[in-house]
């Protein structure tokens, strides 16, 4: 009994502890904006203002930065990919800002869900999901971190503090970085905006991994219980109430994947065209200097698109088998006329597609992943035939 209590706890605290994660990260970053007193106080509205201004003067520096080296190719390419790093960061900040008490309410929902407590195998597929999401979330910090890492010590390793080679593309505005003592300035301001950019990027991210993960673990549970009906047809009541449990269940489920479809669409959208960018940029970074500090940012996004993409294709998957199980489950021993008509309908919404959309040009899956990869390849290919 006792192991029980403990796996029960367990399983109570496994979403909350994830949130707990990546609350902590946006607590550190001072951008909470998923508290319900976020841009409520004057406090917390000049520091998203004075955040997104930061963003946006980075964004103006890089430019300048291009236009002042532009003879220097490695230059021109590291500023490049800063600009759609500090792009992505824009539009991401600002598009989970601007929907933020949906977000606040879709993690609500997933944070007072107690489907685990309906039985062992409830409480198993909830488990399995919640332990999916910590390693996803463990993934993503240690992803982000990584590359932060290796941008701002490849100038150390590769002797490059001596050349006055910057990690990142960009410098502070009229002044010439390779003169003290501008270098260690901006070095420096580039280790705490690379630090913040890192630790924002997971914070971010954290809700997503817990809508995905709620996502397959209830239509898992609708499943299994689709495969029910028509096992007792017998038992009149049982099977109703099984029926009306599904519609329920799965009434509710498609409210909050419609919900996550409309808040990620445009996001994820030019999170895909910034991460095309990435990878073509840093592979023809690399392709064209063996030695340099593009490694980690493309193997970063890579693994990003990746994790995305695999996120959105375990809904996409589910969903599929959901469709089919609704299709395929003994619906024709009950004969009910209510009972056949919600069975008929969920079969009807079945046919719909689940998943997160990208800018409603299709959902993230394996087919996007592939899409990018291929599209950031035919990029690079055409960059070498103009340098050539």
């Amino acid at each position: 009994m006792s192991f029980f209590r403990r796996s029960h706890q367990y399983l109570e605290l496994g979403y909350n502890r994830i949130y707990e994660v990546f609350h902590w990260f946006l607590r550190i970053t001072l951008l909470r904006i998923f508290d319900d007193d976020f841009l409520a106080t004057p406090i917390t509205t000049a520091l998203f203002q004075f955040y997104v201004s930061e963003i946006v003067i980075s964004l103006g520096a890089v430019a300048m930065h291009i236009v002042r080296y532009r003879t220097d190719l490695d230059t021109v390419i590291l500023s490049v990919s800063a600009f759609a790093a500090a792009l992505e960061v824009f539009l991401k900040l600002n598009g989970m800002v601007y929907r933020r008490k949906e977000i606040r309410q879709m993690i609500g929902t997933v944070l007072n869900d107690r489907s685990y407590l309906n039985g062992s195998l409830e409480a198993a597929i909830c488990g399995k999901y919640m332990r999916l999401a910590r390693k996803l979330l463990f993934i993503t910090i240690l992803s982000y971190l990584t590359t932060a890492t290796m941008l701002l010590i490849y100038p150390i390793l590769s002797g490059g503090l001596r050349e006055r080679i910057l990690p990142v593309g960009f410098s502070i505005p009229f002044v010439d970085y390779r003169k003290d003592p501008w270098y260690m300035l901006n070095y420096v301001l580039q280790i705490v905006q690379v630090n913040w950019v890192a630790l924002v990027f997971v914070g971010l991210d954290g809700p997503f991994y817990l809508f995905v993960c709620y996502s397959a673990s209830q239509l898992e549970i609708l499943i299994v219980y689709l495969r029910q009906i028509g096992q007792s047809p017998d038992d009149v009541e049982e099977q109703r109430r099984l029926i009306r449990k599904v519609y329920a269940m799965h009434t509710e489920l498609s409210k909050f994947l419609s919900k996550c479809s409309y808040i990620y669409r445009e996001v994820y959208l030019m999170q895909v065209l910034c991460s095309i960018t990435h990878i073509c940029v840093s592979l023809f970074h690399i392709q064209l200097k063996l030695k340099n500090g593009s490694y980690g940012m493309l193997l970063t996004n890579v693994n990003k698109m990746w994790l995305f993409c695999y996120c959105g294709e375990l809904v996409v998957s589910k969903a599929a088998d959901f469709s089919t199980a609704v299709y395929t489950n003994q619906w024709y021993q009950l004969w009910n006329r209510p009972d056949l008509q919600d069975v008929l309908f969920m079969l009807q919404n079945a046919q719909r597609n689940y998943g997160f959309s990208v800018g409603g040009f299709g959902f993230l899956s394996f087919a996007l992943f592939t899409a990018v990869m291929k599209t950031a390849y035919s990029c690079n290919a055409f960059l070498h035939r103009v340098m050539n």
